[in-house]
């Protein structure tokens, strides 16, 4: 079936504006369904009058507005073909369609090998949902998202669901690789954001929260809420023992020089 969706997919992108080449076509539709899914997900204004002024953007690139309504029809296509996972379909649309940029050494994933490796690491899932009532996961590399869908698809298969059993971050360096990986991540209803950023620098240029977002929230409230009150006590701990040593030192240093007697600054712990 996945096959059928591809030779469609690729159909329809031939027909739309034979003056660009399909990656351009491929790229328009891609950063359009983008746009139009993080607006609906998205629960900033601003944000949402951002990606609506980023559609406009590329609905101008077309003379022929036929050619814009045509994108639709892909994205059915696109979340028809995601609709029970199995399948990193935008992945293997952009190897059909020859879009990969070579340059940069672009290969994605197999699903097979993605599914593979999820199984591998998510042995023990059930056990972590069962006792915490989800998993959270992150993707560095998240490239189209084939390593998340095959997460999904690992989850769902035991039973859960991945909008509320299951918070991903994923993160894609490549501006247009990460437009795949939203829509893919979010029409697979896997609860989470996809950033554009950089694991390693830690640079976050943007994230955009999924559908399922509002969906695992509802039901469990912040994924890292355990973290954050475990981080808050840490440093409020620290910082009253500093506020102990500090009194302490305060109260040595009150009562140096009072007698003649010499004593070792170690003793003071004036240096400690």
């Amino acid at each position: 079936m996945s096959e059928g969706h591809i030779k469609a997919f690729t159909k329809a992108i031939d027909s739309i504006d034979r003056s660009k080449s399909r990656r351009e076509i491929f790229g328009d539709f891609c950063e359009l369904a983008y746009c139009a899914l993080a607006k609906a997900a998205s629960p900033s204004e601003q944000q949402r009058e951002a990606l609506e002024r980023q559609y406009m953007e590329v609905v101008a690139r077309y003379r022929n507005k036929d050619d814009i309504r045509r994108m639709p029809e892909l994205l059915g296509i696109t979340i028809e073909a995601l609709n029970h996972g199995g399948i990193d379909f935008l992945g293997s649309v952009a190897g059909e369609l020859e879009v990969l940029d070579a340059k940069l050494g672009q290969f994605f994933t197999p699903y097979d090998i993605s599914r593979c490796m999820a199984e591998l690491t998510l042995s023990d899932v059930a056990k972590t949902i069962d006792e915490q009532g989800f998993v959270t996961v992150q993707e560095p590399a998240a490239g189209a998202g084939s390593m998340v869908i095959a997460v999904a698809d690992v989850v769902e298969n035991l039973g859960y669901s991945p909008d509320t059993h299951l918070w991903v971050e994923a993160i894609e360096l490549s501006r247009a690789t990460f437009h795949m990986a939203y829509i893919q991540i979010n029409a697979r209803g896997v609860a989470g954001k996809v950033i554009n950023g950089n694991a390693l620098t830690l640079e976050n240029f943007t994230t955009s929260l999924t559908a399922g977002a509002s969906v695992f929230y509802a039901a469990n409230g912040d994924p890292f809420a355990k973290q954050r009150a475990a981080a808050r006590e840490q440093a409020e701990a620290e910082e009253m023992r500093n506020a102990e040593r500090q009194a302490e030192r305060a109260k040595r240093l009150q009562t140096l020089g009072k007698n003649n007697d010499y004593v070792p600054a170690t003793q003071l712990g004036l240096f400690d």
